[in-house]
């Protein structure tokens, strides 16, 4: 009898840990993990990969170009992990509120501050079960794309 109402605690304990969400399961969750990776980036060389890893396939394919790019200028490997810069990459503001408005598998994620000004509005996609942060990043020149542009 014993033994019978431990295992039914487990199971109850499993699905109660089941049925939470992942974090980046919702569009404003990927968000917060994601600007709370780009903040303590500075601090855990770990967590600029964990952000890069919630970024959506155009802004990682980007990121790579750019990567590239900065290689054959350094004459050395670039990560494009490495090419997220924590005061680009992130709220000049706190986060008081997260809105999202969400079609289909695309959602924008309005985020508000304590100040009227403290303003910003993230794109997310969803790729599989998992959101993933599309930042407005300025796409790469035609000059910049040629490799043989002798630059």
């Amino acid at each position: 009898m014993r033994a019978g109402g431990l295992a039914a605690f487990v199971v109850g304990l499993v699905l109660v840990a089941c049925s939470r969400g992942a974090p980046d399961g919702t569009p404003d969750g990927a968000l917060r993990l994601f600007l709370d990776r780009m903040e303590v980036a500075t601090d855990d060389s770990r967590a600029m990969g964990e952000a890069y890893e919630l970024l959506g396939k155009s802004a990682k394919k980007n990121l790579e170009e750019r990567a590239e790019r900065a290689s054959l200028v350094e004459g050395r490997r670039i990560a494009p992990k490495d090419m997220l810069a924590t005061g680009y990459f992130g709220l000049r503001f706190r986060p008081k509120t997260m809105t999202v408005h969400q079609e289909g598998d695309m959602a924008t994620v309005a985020v508000t501050g304590s100040d009227p000004q403290d303003r910003a509005e993230v794109v997310c996609v969803k790729e599989g079960v998992a959101w993933r942060i599309e930042p407005d990043l300025p796409p790469l020149s035609l000059q910049q794309h040629r490799p043989d542009s002798g630059r």
